[in-house]
């Protein structure tokens, strides 16, 4: 919802402006609660000089490792088997380095009962319930930890306090030698806020959530209208 449309893709016009971009010597930087994984077909389109992702807890640089962030032991576990003993939770997944795992039978996973102490680092968590309530109480309860809702879905993200986009951006830049005031940030969701706010310029899409759009400097347009391209066009060529 921020650089890809709704049906997933990059627009033409998009690839385009990075590709001026590039040209001029402006660095791109991913910084998205995907793995890394699941989002290397944007990387192919875009190729962007970092990236952070899983919101944060990994952050790389031409394919080197710039930092990591793993969930803290034995609070991690206690919060997944804490999950698990929810009948509202419907489903709780966690993902390492290199595996990813859930509670229930899914694609791509490996089946595990967080009930019992699983044998692997965790770098994320999640989960989905409606029980907006409950997941309050967490946050409390496990203050080591952050806890975002995705907009418009039953998903919330759990993370390492330290793992955020902000500080893989942080991250980025330190190993360009370039200033935090000199990043241009653009995002749509709670998990965006931070980096809106803090970054050089914050700037958030026309279909974001209206506590991004809070905490950035500028709007710009939908991501179904190549949003993000149009105003780096504007500002930045």
């Amino acid at each position: 919802d921020t650089l890809l449309r709704r049906d997933k893709t990059i627009g033409g016009y998009t690839v385009q402006i990075f590709q001026k971009l590039r040209e001029r010597g402006v660095l791109a930087v991913f910084a998205t609660a995907r793995a890394l994984d699941d989002s290397a077909e944007y990387r192919a389109i875009i190729e962007p000089d970092g990236d952070v992702v899983t919101g944060g807890c990994l952050i790389f640089s031409g394919g080197k490792l710039l930092g990591s962030h793993y969930l803290p032991e034995p609070q991690g576990a206690a919060l997944l088997a804490d999950l698990c003993g929810y009948p509202s939770v419907k489903r709780v997944s966690g993902r390492s380095f290199s595996a990813r795992y859930a509670n229930i039978p899914m694609e791509g996973r490996i089946l595990h009962d967080f009930k019992y102490q699983l044998d692997d680092k965790l770098l994320h968590c999640s989960c989905r319930t409606d029980n907006s309530a409950l997941m309050e109480s967490i946050a409390v309860r496990y203050s080591d930890f952050s806890i975002l809702h995705v907009s418009g879905s039953d998903l919330y993200d759990i993370n390492p306090k330290e793992a955020t986009k902000l500080n893989g951006i942080k991250s980025v830049a330190r190993h360009f030698s370039i200033a935090l005031s000199e990043v241009a940030a653009f995002g749509d969701d709670f998990n965006d806020v931070e980096m809106l706010r803090e970054c050089g310029t914050g700037v958030a899409m026309a279909n974001a959530i209206a506590e991004a759009k809070a905490a950035a400097d500028y709007i710009c347009g939908s991501n179904d209208n190549d949003g993000v391209a149009k105003w780096l066009e504007e500002n930045v060529l």
